[in-house]
């Protein structure tokens, strides 16, 4: 049955990953990708959210060995070797994020930046409907997302919200309630941060994730303290991996009032492109002329920058430097800065690692800084239909892969009777022309590469409606013939359904790309990943409509060919999201009687929407889509729907919607359209979240009709 694994687990499992204290999953890490010294890969993913720094903190301590000390802010720090001179090292391990202050009575999560102001103009933009984690107090990490506006309810709503301010930013857990939140463990303060993932770009070791400009410069601190460690220097050199840097430096200023320290380097987040140094005071000093020296020795070009103001909390000192005659400022060289694609390189790293070395007296290092992890030999396990099917990338006009996975998936008997049509369209012929027609479309939102410029970008268009800052700035893939290759949206022009996104695949040069197979044609996706919620709720993108495509399947998987009596195709569709093609092409040469559209209900059960229309609750079964933007159901078909429903006990609702759905498009032919869905909250979004009860109830009453 369709989602039995994810329906039959405990609730504990159903909750999110299984709660464990964050120590032990940077321990799992360390364990696992230290020796591969992949230390950068590990920490990038890290939650440690300004001022919850634990998972990286617990991770380095674990690394490393020396004289450690936490202090009062969270911040890490490790000495080597004793007497003059005292060097001092310091680097962040925080990123930006938020802070719970607020559970609504329906289980939303309200929240606080925390930091003063932003850390980039377009900070909120960044966390739109994107999949987030929750820090709890007692370990757990919970999976939510952040609410957003589903694109096909906003057309007539008078003045709908602004989404780039916390006044409107809604986690949502899957929680119903304020009690079922707060029993599973969330409270106020807990942290909430982007899911990260780890991107390597070509093969020049342009590395990226959300913010690693931070976690690079703790990597490069932690190689060193590996050396540090079997081979102690002459003098003391400490270590400081400090807290809080987008609150205020409040770790920096720290570490620089208790460690009296001979000279100190700040290896800075953010920054520029290019690697940089700088004096913490309005002059020269001698330590970033010693720094600029080394770097030209290894041939590693740093720009010299003035000295910037540090953003301070309120009431703190106005200037953390102690001493500002002793320090420099040397910045990693980060693209996209601030946003969650800044981009690093290892090469660059690498000499910045080795400068550091040699300031401090050590032996020039040996061996990369950063290598990826093995892959593993074994891919996990899908546990459901629908969690292969969501797994799989198929934008619009580019459903092959997904219409692969779909025949193998039908039993043997359907697979039989299955034809796939000069559109693309699978269909399951059970009769020589149907009297009814059940149908789900295989496509996805994404975009198509439209040009490769001569500095081996990509220009991709939308295929398919959507709201371009839900895929700006977020880690994607670029689908060629041959193999799909790690990639990051970067930012966009034009509206609307023209839009157009930036692609960086790591390919330098026009040819570069034409090398890797990627060309004009080939499609960009963002990445997905199927997430469990609490409740029984669930998250990726594309349940739009691998839902539909799953039940249809599972329905045909459940039953015995002699058990359809009527005459009925089953239909997996092309090019819905760009105009209903699959199905329009179809409808020129079919005419059934009755069709079944298995498609999304676009709900307004969400705290950002207007409920006037489209009040199909989660959790309250499937939806009759009794009208949309593409025409009506008779009301006569929608009460028997509906009572065949009741006599079976399956939850049903019924309501109207927008957007258009396939079964439309047989209409002219003289068909009755019934389309039938799930509600579902953050449509076209990576936030798409539903209810999985109400997929159940769906996939009951197409089996109840397809018998009846």
């Amino acid at each position: 049955m369709l989602l039995t694994a994810c329906l039959g687990r405990s609730p504990r499992a159903a909750a999110g990953p299984p709660a464990r204290p964050a120590f032990l999953a940077a321990l799992l890490l360390h364990v696992i990708l230290a020796p591969a010294r992949a230390d950068l890969a590990a920490l990038a993913v890290l939650d440690a959210a300004s001022g919850y720094e634990g998972p990286v903190v617990d991770y380095l301590r674990r690394a490393l060995g020396g004289r450690q000390e936490i202090d009062n802010t969270g911040s890490l720090t490790v000495a080597f070797g004793s007497g003059r001179p005292h060097t001092l090292l310091i680097a962040g391990v925080d990123e930006p994020g938020y802070v719970v202050t607020a559970i609504t009575d329906d289980g939303y999560l309200r929240l606080q930046r925390l930091a003063a102001s932003p850390p980039h103009r377009n900070f909120e933009d960044f966390f739109l409907a994107q999949p987030v984690r929750v820090a709890a107090a007692g370990g757990q990490i919970h999976n939510g997302v952040m609410a957003a506006l589903s694109v096909h309810l906003q057309s007539e709503r008078i003045s709908p919200p602004r989404l780039d301010h916390p006044e409107q930013l809604f986690v949502d857990v899957g929680a119903r309630s304020r009690q079922q939140a707060r029993q599973a463990g969330l409270d106020l303060l807990d942290a909430v941060t982007l899911e990260k993932s780890f991107t390597v770009l070509g093969d020049s070791g342009r590395l990226s994730a959300p913010w690693i400009s931070g976690r690079a410069g703790a990597a490069v601190l932690l190689a060193l303290g590996r050396a540090l460690g079997q081979a102690p220097p002459a003098g003391t050199v400490t270590l400081a991996f400090v807290s809080q840097q987008y609150s205020g430096h409040r770790g920096l200023a720290r570490v620089l009032q208790r460690v009296d320290a001979d000279r100190v380097v700040w290896l800075k987040h953010g920054g520029g492109p290019r690697p940089a140094v700088s004096p913490a005071a309005y002059s020269r000093t001698q330590i970033a002329d010693q720094i600029a020296v080394l770097a030209a020795r290894r041939r590693l070009e740093l720009d010299r920058e003035p000295p910037e103001r540090l953003q301070v909390p309120a009431f703190a000192r106005e200037d953390p430097w102690k001493h500002p005659e002793r320090a420099a400022i040397l910045g990693l060289g980060v693209e996209n800065a601030g946003t969650p694609v800044e981009v690093v390189s290892a090469p660059e790293l690498e000499k910045i690692r080795g400068l550091l070395a040699e300031f401090v007296g050590l032996a020039p290092p040996t061996g990369p800084l950063w290598t990826p992890p093995a892959a593993s030999s074994q891919a996990a396990a899908s546990t459901s239909t629908l969690e292969t099917l969501t797994g799989i990338y198929g934008v619009s006009g580019r459903e092959g892969n997904v219409r692969r996975a779909i025949q193998d998936l039908l039993p043997e008997w359907a697979r039989r009777a299955s034809r796939t049509d000069a559109k693309g369209n699978l269909i399951v012929e059970l009769a020589p022309t149907p009297e009814r027609l059940f149908i789900a479309h295989m496509d996805e939102l994404g975009f198509q590469v439209q040009e490769v410029t001569a500095d081996g970008k990509l220009w991709a268009e939308t295929r398919g409606g959507g709201t371009p800052e839900f895929s700006e700035w977020h880690a994607g893939l670029v689908h060629s013939p041959a193999r799909s290759w790690p990639a990051i949206l970067l930012g966009g022009a034009g509206g609307g359904r023209a839009h157009r996104v930036q692609v960086d695949l790591g390919a330098s040069s026009a040819a570069q790309a034409a090398d890797m197979g990627v060309k004009a044609g080939d499609t960009v996706a963002l990445r997905k990943r199927f997430r469990t919620l609490l409740g029984g709720r669930a998250n990726t993108r594309s349940f739009d409509d691998r839902i539909g495509c799953a039940v249809l399947i599972d329905t045909l998987r459940a039953l015995r060919p002699e058990q359809i009596r009527r005459p009925t195709w089953f239909v997996f569709a092309v090019e819905e999201e760009i105009g209903l093609r699959g199905a329009e092409f179809l409808a020129e040469s079919v005419r059934p009687a009755e069709v079944y559209a298995i498609d999304t209900f676009v709900s307004s059960d969400s705290p950002l929407e207007n409920r006037r229309m489209a009040e199909a609750l989660l959790g309250q079964g499937f939806v009759i889509r009794a009208a949309d933007s593409s025409g009506a159901t008779p009301r006569a078909a929608v009460r028997r729907v509906a009572e065949l429903a009741r006599q079976r006990g399956i939850p049903v609702q019924h309501g109207i919607t927008s957007g258009a759905n396939d079964g439309s498009q047989f209409v002219p032919g003289g068909a009755i359209n019934i389309p039938l869905g799930w509600p579902l909250r953050y449509s076209h979004s990576p936030g798409e979240l539903v209810d999985l009860a109400d997929v159940q109830a769906l996939e009951k009453i197409v089996r109840a009709l397809v018998v009846d």
